[in-house]
């Protein structure tokens, strides 16, 4: 059939900026040139924001959260060039989250300040990105509600609140809690499940990462860099998840290599 009777979307995420492997986004990024997807989603994670996390902090990283805001700014800027006309979509993370829980475990004169309306305004996701130029080229979709933003018909596209041992499992725990086809990432890995009862055919895809798979925060993690192609038939009734598995900046996706 026609290339125009489908629509093709590429999945990556789980960057971590600035934990994040320049090798994976470059394939990925060539991988987004010639597939010409209409849509693009990243799947969350985008920004480690480990400052304002829990768990210990090494003092001697001078690392800020602005630098790794405009360095992620710069990453969507390059994926926007190449894919004129497509939607974008960036998927809050329970990384990028960690703004919210921030601002809800302020104490004090700071949680007065923060109940303020102009900070209500202004400390949040949307208005970060449109201060980092990139407000019009993406559209953010909030941790909670990614469930009902429908990016794709009869679909469920969301970052992720499932974690499972193996490739695969966890996509099998999301299509269990939801009982639909869908997508999502968080675990790092890549992953396929497929199931047929009478309610039809389902498909649920982890897409993997692009961030370190060896950082100082973890030993020895179970990751895979990798994103997914999907193709959608025009009526998105039908659909078919190609993941592209990255290896030390190498990958291959219908006979074509990509190697940076």
């Amino acid at each position: 059939m026609p290339a125009a009777k489908f629509t093709h979307a590429v999945l990556f995420g789980d960057t971590h900026v600035p934990y994040h492997d320049e090798k994976a986004l470059a394939v990925v990024k060539k991988i987004i040139t010639d597939v010409r997807p209409e849509v693009v989603v990243h799947m969350g994670d985008l920004i480690d924001c480990w400052q304002i996390s829990t768990f210990d902090k090494d003092p001697a990283n001078r690392d800020h959260l602005q630098d790794n805001i405009d360095e992620s700014a710069k990453l969507l800027r390059e994926i926007a060039l190449v894919t004129p006309g497509a939607e974008r979509y960036v998927l809050e993370g329970n990384h990028e989250f960690r703004l919210t829980k921030t601002i809800n475990r302020a104490k004090d004169g700071v949680r007065e300040l923060m109940g303020l309306r102009v900070a209500q305004r202004n400390i949040t996701w949307q208005a970060i990105l449109e201060d980092a130029g990139i407000d019009s080229f993406w559209e953010w979709v909030p941790h909670r509600r990614q469930t009902h933003r429908r990016i794709f018909p009869n679909l469920i596209t969301k970052h992720g609140s499932i974690v499972r041992k193996w490739s695969g499992m966890t996509a099998r725990g999301e299509w269990e809690r939801y009982g639909k086809s869908g997508m999502s990432g968080h675990t790092h890995r890549l992953g396929l499940f497929y199931h047929n009862d009478f309610n039809g055919a389902h498909g649920w895809v982890e897409t993997g990462c692009t961030c370190d798979l060896n950082p100082d925060y973890v030993e020895d993690p179970d990751w895979q860099h990798g994103c997914v192609i999907v193709t959608f038939a025009k009526d998105y009734k039908y659909f078919s998840f190609e993941p592209v598995y990255i290896q030390e900046g190498h990958a291959m996706w219908r006979d074509n290599r990509y190697s940076v």
